[in-house]
C-alpha cells in the first residue's frame, strides 16, 4: 500500500515536461536580458576603444614637449609643476617691482594668487605663438602672440594680442622687445616673460610655424574675412595665390591669402596688424562652429603634426571633450598695451636704434586681469563709460 502511494506521488514524465514548459519562459527572459546587457556593454567598450585608438592616432601626430611648465591634465587647475611668477626689473627704472602693484581687481570669487600669479581654477589661459624663421637654423621670433582664454566661470572665449614691439624685462636677460624672448630661449621664456611683466598665470602654450599656416587654413576650406580695398589689393599682389580677384567686402581667403593678410605691414601699423590676426582667429572659431565631423577630422589629421605644444594628451582630450561648448561661447578681444597704456620711443638694441613701445606695466596688468578673470562684457562696458 505504501509503495502504491509513493508511486502515485511520483510525478510522471508528462507532468515533468509540463512543469518545465511553465518555468522555461521566465528563464529565457532572464537570459535575454543578461545577454542584451552584455551586448550593450560590449558595444560601448568597443566604440570607446575604437574612439580612444583613433584619438591616440591623432594625438600621436602632435609634437609634444615636456618642460618645466608641463603639469597636470586638468586645464583649469595649476599644479605644483607649473611655473611661478618672479619679480623682474622694469625697463624704465631698472628697479625690481611686481607687475600688479596697486591695481584694482575684478569682482570674481575664483580669483586668487598662485605662485605670485593671478589664477582662477575655472579659467584656462593658453598662449598661442606664431613663429617665423628668418634664416636657416634661426629659431625665429614670435610675430604673433595671442593668449586664448577659456572662461567657464563667465562662459566666454577671450583672445588677447600682445604687441611684438613692447619693450619689456625678460627674466635672466636684458630688456628687449617681447618677441625676442622666444628667440633667446623658446616658448617657456616667452611665457615667463608675460607672466613676470603682467602678473597672470599662463597654463600652457602652443607654437605654430608660419610655414604651416597655409596648410591649416586650406584644410579648413579657407576663412571668411572682411577686407578693405587696400588690403585686397595687397593680398592680390603679394600673397602668392594665383587668384587675383579679391576686392573690398567679405571673401573666403585661402591659406596663402590669410597668412599674408595677418602679416600686412604696408598699411596701418602694428595695432591694425594684431587686429587682423584676431580677425583670423575669430573666423577660424566661426568656421569650426559650422563644420561637420568630416571637415574637423580632416583639419585635425592634416594639421596636428604642424604644431608644437606642452599640453599633455589627457589635457588635450579634456579640452576636446568640451570643445563644442567652448566654441559657442561669446568671443571677446583685447590688445596689450591698450590705448594710452604705452609710450613710443627709441632704444639701443644690439647697437641699433630701434623703435619700441614701453608699456605702463601696472595699467596693462590691470586691464589684462580684469579682461581675463572678470566678465568681459562688464570690462568692455567700463571702457565705454
Amino acid at each position: 500500500m505504501k509503495e502504491r502511494i509513493l508511486i502515485a506521488m511520483k510525478p510522471s514524465l508528462e507532468e515533468k515536461n509540463q512543469r518545465h514548459l511553465k518555468t522555461r519562459p521566465r528563464q529565457t527572459k532572464k537570459a535575454i536580458a543578461r545577454n542584451a546587457a552584455i551586448l550593450v556593454v560590449s558595444l560601448i567598450f568597443l566604440v570607446a576603444g575604437v574612439t580612444m585608438v583613433y584619438a591616440e592616432s591623432l594625438l600621436g601626430r602632435i609634437n609634444t614637449v615636456v618642460d618645466e611648465s608641463t603639469g597636470g591634465d586638468n586645464p583649469f587647475q595649476q599644479t605644483s609643476a607649473d611655473p611661478v611668477g618672479e619679480d623682474v626689473s622694469s625697463p624704465e627704472d631698472g628697479e625690481g617691482d611686481t607687475a600688479d602693484t596697486d591695481i584694482s581687481l575684478p569682482d570674481s570669487e575664483g580669483l586668487k594668487k598662485v605662485g605670485g600669479l593671478w589664477h582662477d581654477d575655472m579659467i584656462a589661459n593658453i598662449l598661442v605663438m606664431g613663429v617665423d624663421d628668418y634664416q636657416p637654423n634661426d629659431p625665429g621670433r614670435t610675430d604673433s602672440m595671442m593668449l586664448i582664454t577659456i572662461d567657464t566661470r563667465h562662459e566666454q572665449l577671450k583672445v588677447t594680442s600682445f604687441m611684438r614691439d613692447m619693450y619689456v624685462a625678460i627674466p635672466g636677460y636684458s630688456s628687449n622687445r617681447i618677441n625676442t624672448a622666444y628667440f633667446l630661449d623658446g616658448p617657456s621664456l616667452l611665457v615667463s616673460t608675460i607672466e613676470a611683466n603682467f602678473g597672470i598665470d599662463i597654463d600652457r602654450w602652443v607654437v605654430v610655424d608660419f610655414s604651416a599656416f597655409n596648410e591649416i587654413i586650406d584644410a579648413m576650406g579657407g576663412v571668411e574675412i572682411t577686407l578693405t580695398q587696400e588690403e585686397a589689393n595687397l593680398i592680390n599682389q603679394n600673397s602668392g595665390d594665383p587668384r587675383w580677384n579679391l576686392s573690398a567686402g567679405t571673401s573666403t581667403l585661402s591659406g596663402a591669402q590669410a597668412r599674408y593678410y595677418a602679416r600686412i605691414r604696408a598699411i596701418g601699423d602694428d595695432f591694425e596688424r594684431t587686429q587682423r590676426q584676431r580677425n583670423v582667429f575669430a573666423s577660424i572659431v566661426n568656421k569650426f562652429k559650422s563644420s561637420d565631423i568630416g571637415t574637423i577630422n580632416n583639419v585635425l589629421y592634416n594639421t596636428l603634426n604642424l604644431i608644437q605644444t606642452n599640453m599633455s594628451r589627457n589635457y588635450i582630450l579634456s579640452l576636446a571633450g568640451q570643445s563644442l561648448t567652448y566654441l559657442n561661447y561669446d568671443l571677446h578681444e583685447l590688445r596689450i598695451p591698450g590705448d594710452g597704456q604705452y609710450q613710443s620711443t627709441y632704444v639701443n638694441i644690439s647697437g641699433y636704434r630701434s623703435a619700441v613701445l614701453v608699456p605702463d606695466r601696472a595699467a596693462c596688468s590691470e586691464s589684462l586681469v580684469h579682461f581675463v578673470f572678470g566678465d568681459a562684457d562688464e570690462y568692455e562696458a567700463s571702457l565705454e563709460e
